[in-house]
């Protein structure tokens, strides 16, 4: 896997199917537990490395889908009080 954009394709339930949004066509599994926020089916993600582990985060502005924006957002809310 190289750091980048992804976008998740499937859910299974331990891993996430990613495939690079740059037009690649590797595809990659990714741990669902690893992932900062509540992944869904067409997120957007980053990913990058810092030292052994691999590190995610949710690109609201690539993402498409509502029921994403909506779980970041509650989750944001949850992580301030």
């Amino acid at each position: 896997m190289k750091p980048g954009l992804y976008k998740v394709e499937t859910i299974d339930k331990r891993t996430a199917l990613l495939t690079p949004i740059n037009g690649d066509s590797d595809q990659y599994t990714f741990p669902v537990t690893d992932f900062t926020h509540d992944v869904t089916e067409g997120d957007v993600v980053e990913v990058w490395r810092e030292g052994t582990k691999w590190l995610t985060k949710y690109r609201e502005e690539e993402t498409k889908s509502i029921s994403s924006h909506a779980k970041d957002f509650m989750k944001r809310i949850l992580d301030k009080e």
